[in-house]
């Protein structure tokens, strides 16, 4: 495979809500507890499905439900933030040449970051799916703090020789769905990091063996 995108990682309202209704005629008014978005909680029902030689985590629930040349459709919910940021980022990432406009229109918040991609990706040529022999495995994320219309995500990839990456993706929601927002171009804070282990706070992700 040739040379990928500079920012490859591989190689993320109110806390209750109330309901308050009032009866006809002036009657009380009741309401009800939505229990609070746990971004510890791992995604339900998860199966997994190969991308340019990538297994991505695919929820019953939170998403991706629409399944094409991109992966759109997820749960506005800490779940469906995290799979959107880990599909979403390597889908961009790996994207063949015939593929990625489409891919960058749908996934990617607009501006200066979505433009400065879209440059670099045009001089580049990616053909090939990811070498087995070096390819990543998405080991499990962990949320920060979630926020329902902006969210970071740090996502944990392990590689062949046993090293892992921490690398911090952003979700914003935009459209009824999540969408990825790339790092300021003129950013000089690293978004991908190597570390000696995964955190035991984190939520697991791995396909099954």
């Amino acid at each position: 495979m040739r040379a990928r995108p500079a920012h490859f990682a591989l190689p993320l309202a109110a806390a209750c809500v109330l309901t308050a209704c009032g009866g006809l005629g002036g009657g009380g008014v009741t309401t009800t507890n939505i229990a609070p978005p746990d971004p510890a909680r791992a995604p339900a029902d998860v199966h997994w499905e190969a991308f340019q030689g990538i297994q991505l985590p695919i929820g019953a629930h939170d998403g991706p439900t629409k399944l094409s040349t991109t992966a759109a459709g997820y749960s506005h919910t800490p779940q469906g933030a995290a799979l959107a940021a880990v599909n979403l980022s390597v889908r961009l990432s790996l994207a063949p040449d015939a593929a990625w406009p489409e891919i960058a229109s749908q996934s990617l918040m607009p501006g200066p970051a979505k433009d400065s991609w879209v440059l670099s990706r045009a001089q580049i040529s990616i053909t090939a799916p990811a070498n087995p022999a070096v390819a990543p495995r998405i080991s499990g994320y962990k949320i920060p703090a979630y926020d329902p219309l902006r969210t970071e995500v740090t996502i944990y990839t392990t590689y062949p020789d046993a090293s892992i990456a921490a690398t911090r993706q952003t979700v914003q929601w935009s459209a009824e769905d999540w969408r990825l927002t790339l790092p300021d171009p003129t950013s000089k804070t690293a978004t991908v990091q190597s570390i000696p282990s995964i955190p035991a706070d984190a939520v697991k992700l791995e396909p099954a063996k």
